[in-house]
């Protein structure tokens, strides 16, 4: 019996827009997007003045365009997800933004002009491109001299078993799912497109089993699969996720890290 071939870059794609299309409202809805304290201190370390012009790349629910907008002049809010951009400007309008586009662009060939933006935001989000060098890339591309790439995603330990089993569950929770990189990873990307890194933090996130299972509309039989590998682990990766569970024994949460690092062009 022949392997079925991989996916390539426009597959992988396809399968990222069924995920969000289908998910949109959770992720509109979702308080670990919406608000967090990597989203706080994101918003500390940008150099934000009422001149600027900012680009959220692959927004989801919009959550970082609406605590950016304020602080700027113009909001340019893009997603690859036909429908998870429409609900992000619903939401975005519905809180009363006024200086915001909204745009259909791939992470990967951004549809804007060299030298464009003063700042780029990209929050939890890469770990679903099939190409994030490109899309690092891509970004420095358009931002203008000086301009700063804040970017927060979630990221794997350097760790080769912690990495597998980290990226692991998350493509059992969410199919469309591509890596979490490692911080080294991330430097040496940031690095090859030309951006300096300025700052650089790591943030523990606890995530609600039942919470992080519903947002991906994980079917039952799919989410007791995966809470039965997660609870059969080694001790020692449990250990490092903090996996807790409950009285009754299913799993309660469990906890991962992610990167908030900003470059310079």
């Amino acid at each position: 019996m022949m392997n079925a071939l991989p996916e390539d870059d426009e597959q992988k794609k396809a399968r990222v827009q069924a995920y969000f299309g289908r998910t949109a409202e959770s992720y509109v809805t979702s308080e670990t997007h919406r608000q967090g304290v990597d989203l706080q201190h994101l918003l500390e370390i940008g150099e934000w003045n009422p001149q600027q012009t900012v680009l959220d790349v692959a927004t989801g629910g919009g959550h970082t365009a609406l605590a950016v907008a304020p602080r700027v002049a113009h909001m340019a809010v893009s997603d690859l997800t036909p429908r998870m951009l429409e609900k992000a400007r619903e939401f975005l309008l519905a809180q009363g933004v006024t200086n915001a586009t909204f745009q259909l662009a791939d992470a990967e060939h951004l549809p804007f002009a060299d030298a464009l933006f003063d700042c780029v935001t990209c929050r939890i989000a890469p770990h679903h491109f099939p190409n994030v060098a490109r899309a690092v890339q891509e970004v420095a591309r358009v931002l203008k001299p000086n301009g700063l790439f804040l970017l927060i995603d979630n990221i794997a330990p350097a760790d080769r078993d912690l990495d597998h089993f980290i990226n692991e569950i998350e493509k059992r929770r969410d199919p469309s799912h591509g890596r979490s990189y490692t911080v080294a990873e991330w430097e040496a990307m940031f690095t090859q497109a030309g951006l300096q890194v300025e700052y650089k933090e790591q943030i523990r996130k606890v995530y609600q089993y039942d919470t992080w299972t519903m947002r991906a509309q994980l079917a039952e039989q799919e989410k007791a699969a995966l809470e039965r590998y997660i609870l059969q682990s080694d001790e020692r990766i449990k250990a490092y996720f903090s996996v807790q569970t409950r009285e009754d024994g299913h799993l309660h949460n469990l906890s991962a890290d992610a990167v908030l690092l900003k470059g310079r062009k």
